[in-house]
């Protein structure tokens, strides 16, 4: 029986792990990859004390921390399911065994959205990477295309310009929208054009990643601009539209926006007694990691106080 059961380990959970083990808590973390979405995105400028450090550099930092401070991590591994026995919670899922824990923060995070279109699925991982910082060397002095028009596909853009020979950005939208910083390296790149009203219709090539094509939209999105298909030659697509949360499992469970976002109180609190939630899978409004970071201490010390009143800590 454990105190708590972290499910995810992104800078969300893992910041939780830190502060609750620190309190001497008995927990497990469980999550699919170390870091999260963190570790697949470009560089951070933005998180303080750091004033440029790759998104896997900094899991990896804080997966050090936390294990230095012998917080059981179970890596690889997916919840499917959580109920409520008694007054504990038993979670089950693949690639552990069943468990049960006086609490639970949820911090799973979100997972990336997909185009769904003709090829996407064949050619995962022979051409579309979702992780620049992983793969972006491996397209040195090729065409490769970024597809998206936020913050993450400028930063994409931005990082692949260092290795590629020629960088499209095929915008859904008439506008790239982002930091006023990062919008004009783009417009001062010579590597780097930008493609916009572009809506992907599919993606073809042999063994690997050989064309783009992509249909032209009026401003409004609804009414084709002209209704041929155009193709762009490239090695390599990296998808940057967004993420869904990881919430599917907990369906039935807590209550979840239209959004499908965790529902919390300014406490991390969810609607079920003992259960918070931090990080992006949440409803609070900015995605940022050093947000997570700070959600995830408040669910720990929420978390730590419902144990404590409770009188059922089980510490080490």
């Amino acid at each position: 029986m454990f105190d708590c059961i972290i499910i995810g380990a992104g800078p969300a959970g893992l910041t939780a792990a830190i502060y609750l083990i620190r309190k001497k808590a008995n927990l497990v973390v469980i999550t699919q990859k170390v870091g999260g979405q963190i570790v697949d995105g470009p560089l951070m400028e933005n998180f303080p004390g750091f004033e440029k450090i790759t998104g896997l550099e900094f899991a990896q930092k804080m997966r050090a921390q936390a294990e230095k401070l012998d917080a059981k991590i179970i890596e690889g591994a997916e919840v499917k399911k959580i109920t409520k026995v008694a007054e504990n919670y038993e979670v089950e899922g693949n690639g552990f065994e069943k468990m049960q824990a006086k609490s639970i923060i949820i911090s799973s995070g979100k997972k990336p959205r997909k185009l769904k279109v003709p090829g996407e699925d064949k050619f995962m991982g022979k051409g579309i990477s979702p992780c620049v910082t992983c793969d972006g060397p491996l397209f040195t002095d090729k065409s490769v295309a970024v597809i998206g028009g936020g913050n993450s596909a400028i930063s994409a853009a931005l990082e692949l310009e260092k290795y590629a020979a020629k960088v499209y950005i095929l915008n859904l939208g008439q506008n790239l929208i982002g930091e006023e910083v990062r919008l004009d390296k783009i417009k001062k790149s010579a590597k780097i054009e930008v493609i916009p009203q572009a809506k992907i219709s599919e993606i073809i090539g042999g063994n690997f990643v050989e064309k783009i094509k992509y249909i032209k939209l009026s401003a409004d999105r609804k009414d084709l601009a002209n209704g041929a298909e155009k193709e762009i030659a490239v090695s390599g697509i990296f998808v940057e539209i967004g993420w869904e949360p990881s919430t599917k499992y907990l369906e039935g469970f807590v209550e979840l926006s239209p959004q499908k976002e965790i529902k919390i109180s300014a406490n991390n609190e969810t609607d079920i007694s003992g259960v918070f939630a931090a990080g992006d899978v949440t409803n609070v409004k900015y995605k940022q990691a050093v947000i997570a970071c700070g959600e995830g201490a408040k669910a720990a010390l929420n978390a730590w106080d419902y144990l404590t009143k409770s009188q059922i800590t089980n510490s080490k």
